[in-house]
Formats: structure tokens, C-alpha cells, sequence
């Protein structure tokens, strides 16, 4: 065989390994690529695939068999210390905080911060233990590391069908989860949106959507970056929660919390920010503009009460009775004050004193 030959078929073996090659990316890709979020959550790789051969592509999952596990069978399936760890402290701090699983509406003390600020009534305060999160203007949360959680201050107002918010990821730092979602009240504030009771939450390392415990997937979505816009919506009369990335809804949940008292919800394991829009301005999703989906209109409806020493535009209702006093400096004397002794006050004649001559020497 030639030089001629040897050329020829090298060159068809490299063009069958690229083909091959190829091939197997898009096979790869077409079975889902490897969990980033897997060690996070703690979960082994034989339960992640047993449970989602499980999981139907409608979503339907059985997860009585998640969320009836023990304790310690939980521990024994999550993989790492640090996730067996987070998963024992949000056990224990449900039990130290119960949640509170109650129906109801906003109450009229919210009502009225709601009528005078609008949609920016809605505002996510840290915790005591919240550690190097950083809150501006409400809505404009800055995480610095480890598992964090805030819980907006009011709840959903359930009185219409749907409620929208959005979280615009500013910056994120590699590596680093965000988890949006809707929780109940007493949320441990250490621990990621979804992996604790009473929770579902969208994760962007992984696009799983979670419910309630850290093996409960509930959904599949696709991974999410710097730049992107979450969307969380919550549907009250149902008790359905769906997720959008970007305007483009990619889920929804069943939940059995029908006209609970839920709250929105973000959270972080590492540097990054946020910017939440509660309905202040224009949403991404173009159907909650078009619908009304935010918690409440942009601004309030009531207005500030006046400033003080202006007078313009105010109604005067009642006026004190006219004074008695002739003299203009007895309006400074307090009531039941001697007049005699004001007088002496006034008349007496002021001494000079010798700073020198008080001294002793």
C-alpha cells in the first residue's frame, strides 16, 4: 500500500470518529445533561434515577414515598455531609417554628400599607440569622454565600385567580443556586426554596423544581444564567404554582394549599444578585400585563399626608378659643406659673459675676 492509501484511509477513520463523536454529544444532550445541583441537594445518583423513572412526563410523581421516609432514611439517602446537615436543621427548625397553614385574607392593617404604597408594599427583610444578605429599597436582595432564604413580608393577597412576581438574576457567580418560590410563614431562613416542608421552589443549577424536600422533584426545566427572569406565579383558588423563565412559562405544580396563606420566596447558596418586581413596573411574561397578574397596582391610591407648616389645600375644621392675656409675653409663661415671680424675673437687673473672683486661689 502507497503513501497515496495510507493518506486516504486515515483521513475516512478521522472523519468517522468526528461522526461519532457527534452523534454521541447529541444523544447526550437529547437524555439531559449531568445535574449540576445533584451533590447540592444531597441526592445519590441511584435515588435520582430510580425516582425519576418513577416521575411520568406529566408530572405526576409519587411522593408519599418521599415525604413519608423518616428521618433517618432521608439522611441515609442524601449523599454528603453538609446536605445531611442542612436537612436535619430544616427538620429541626420546623419543629421549633410550626408553620402556619391557615387560610385567610390580607388583614386591614395591610390593607392599608397596600393602599398607600401600592405594589411596593411587598418587601424582603432579613432574618437575625440571615448572614451577609444585603437588602436595598426592598426588592434588591444581594447574597453573599451559604444557603439564605427571604420571605416577602405579606403574603399573597388571595382574591384573584393569579398572582405573578419576577427575579431577575443581575449577577450570579459561577457555581452559585438561586431558588425562587412560594412558602409559608416561619420558613427556615438557612435553607434553599423547595428543600423544606411547606415549599416549592425552581432551582437555576439544575431547572428542577422541587417540593417540600430536597428528593421531591416535581418538575424539569431547563438550567438558568446571569441575565435570565424568573417567573413565579400562584394560583390561590386552585393551589397551583407555575414557573416562567424569560416570558416563556415551562411548569406547573399541584399543591394542596388552596387558599393558604403562601409568600413569595428567594433564596441563594452563593455571591449573587437579585432584582424582584412585585408589579412595580412591566413584567416580561406579556399575559401578566395584559391580565393584571401583579400583587397590587404599581403605586397607591392614597395620598401622603401633608407637610407640616403648609397649609395649602387643607381644610381647617376647629380653632382654639381667642386668648384673654393682653400682654404678648405672658403667651410663653406655662399655666399655674406666678405672675409676681415673672415679674420680679423681668425687672430684676442681671449682676455680672468676676469668673476670676470665683475661683479659688
Amino acid at each position: 500500500m502507497n503513501e497515496t492509501s495510507v493518506g486516504v484511509v486515515a483521513a475516512v477513520c478521522v472523519c468517522i470518529a468526528i461522526t461519532a463523536a457527534g452523534v454521541g454529544l447529541r444523544v447526550w444532550f437529547a437524555r439531559g445533561r449531568p445535574s449540576l445541583c445533584g451533590w447540592r441537594s444531597g441526592r445519590k445518583s441511584s435515588w435520582r434515577q430510580q425516582y425519576q423513572q418513577q416521575s411520568s412526563k406529566d408530572g405526576s410523581r409519587d411522593s408519599e414515598s418521599v415525604h413519608g421516609l423518616s428521618i433517618e432514611s432521608a439522611l441515609d439517602k442524601l449523599d454528603g455531609m453538609a446536605a445531611q446537615r442542612n436537612y436535619a436543621y430544616a427538620c429541626q427548625y420546623a419543629e421549633a417554628h410550626p408553620i402556619d397553614d391557615s387560610t385567610g385574607l390580607l388583614s386591614s392593617s395591610d390593607l392599608e400599607l397596600i393602599a398607600e404604597h401600592g405594589a411596593n408594599a411587598w418587601q424582603f427583610v432579613a432574618d437575625e440569622d440571615n448572614v451577609g444578605v444585603s437588602v436595598r429599597d426592598g426588592t434588591e436582595v444581594e447574597f453573599a454565600g451559604g444557603e439564605q432564604s427571604l420571605v416577602a413580608n405579606l403574603q399573597f393577597p388571595n382574591e384573584q385567580r393569579v398572582y405573578y412576581y419576577e427575579v431577575r438574576l443581575t449577577r450570579l457567580a459561577p457555581g452559585t443556586n438561586v431558588a425562587v418560590g412560594v412558602a409559608m410563614r416561619s420558613y427556615p431562613p438557612l435553607r434553599l426554596a423547595g428543600w423544606a416542608r411547606n415549599s416549592v421552589g425552581y432551582h437555576t443549577c439544575d431547572g428542577y423544581v422541587y417540593h417540600s424536600h430536597p428528593l421531591d422533584i416535581c418538575r424539569k426545566a431547563r438550567p438558568a444564567q446571569t441575565s435570565d427572569t424568573l417567573g413565579v406565579g400562584w394560583r390561590p383558588r386552585s393551589g397551583k404554582a407555575f414557573f416562567a423563565i424569560n416570558g416563556v412559562i415551562v411548569g406547573h405544580v399541584c399543591t394542596p394549599w388552596a387558599q393558604k396563606r403562601l409568600y413569595p420566596i428567594v433564596s441563594a447558596d452563593g455571591p449573587c444578585s437579585l432584582s424582584v418586581n412585585m408589579g412595580t413596573r412591566a413584567f416580561v411574561l406579556s399575559h401578566a400585563n395584559m391580565r393584571y397578574w401583579a400583587v397590587a397596582p404599581p403605586e397607591g391610591q392614597r395620598p401622603p399626608p401633608p407637610l407640616y407648616h403648609c397649609a395649602s389645600e387643607s381644610l381647617l375644621l376647629a380653632t382654639s378659643p381667642p386668648s384673654s392675656v393682653h400682654s404678648s409675653s405672658t403667651h410663653d409663661i406655662p399655666p399655674g406659673y406666678d405672675d409676681d415671680h415673672h415679674q420680679h424675673f423681668h425687672s430684676a437687673p442681671h449682676s455680672a459675676i468676676d469668673v476670676n473672683t470665683s475661683r479659688d486661689d
